[in-house]
C-alpha cells in the first residue's frame, strides 16, 4: 500500500520531469524555437488560476469533483500498519510511461501538447494538497491499495 499523498506527488513529479525532458528535446531538435516572456507569464498565470480553481473544487463536497466525501468514506486499513514494499519497478515503469510519449512529442515538435500535460501536474498536486490537508485535520492517513475481495 502507498499513501495517497505520496502517490499523487510522485506522479506529478514524474510528469514534470518527463515534460521538461520533452521540451528540452523539442528545443534541441528545432533550432529556431524560442519562448518569449509573455508566453511564460501567460502559462504561469493560467497555471495559478487553474490551481486555485481546482483546489476550491477538489476540497469541496461536490459529488463528481470533490475529494472530501471519498476521504471520509474510506475504510480503515486492516492489519496494523500497511506493509511497505519496494516499488522501484513500478515507479520506473510509471516514469517511462510519461517519458517516452514526452520525448516523442518533443521530437515531433509538439511543444503545445507538452504544456497541456502540465495541467495534469497541477491537478495531481492539488489532490495531494487536499489529501494532506484532510489528513492533518482528521489525524488519519489515507492509503491506496488493492482490495482482494473486490476485483
Amino acid at each position: 500500500m502507498v499513501r495517497y499523498v505520496h502517490h499523487e506527488l510522485l506522479a506529478a513529479v514524474a510528469l514534470v520531469i518527463a515534460t521538461a525532458v520533452g521540451v528540452a528535446v523539442a528545443f534541441a531538435v528545432d533550432d529556431t524555437a524560442s519562448v518569449g516572456a509573455g508566453e511564460v507569464a501567460w502559462l504561469a498565470g493560467s497555471g495559478l488560476v487553474f490551481f486555485a480553481l481546482s483546489a476550491a473544487l477538489r476540497s469541496s463536497r461536490l459529488k463528481w469533483v470533490g475529494e472530501v466525501r471519498e476521504f471520509e468514506a474510506a475504510v480503515p486499513a486492516t492489519g496494523g500498519d500497511p506493509a511497505r514494499r519496494s516499488r522501484t519497478l513500478q515507479r520506473g515503469l510509471r516514469f517511462s510511461l510519461f517519458l517516452v510519449p514526452s520525448v516523442v512529442l518533443g521530437l515531433l515538435g509538439f511543444t503545445t501538447a507538452l504544456m497541456i500535460a502540465l495541467a495534469m501536474v497541477v491537478d495531481w498536486s492539488v489532490k495531494a494538497a487536499v489529501g494532506a490537508r484532510w489528513e492533518r485535520r482528521n489525524g488519519r492517513r489515507l492509503w491506496l491499495g488493492h482490495d482482494h475481495d473486490e476485483p
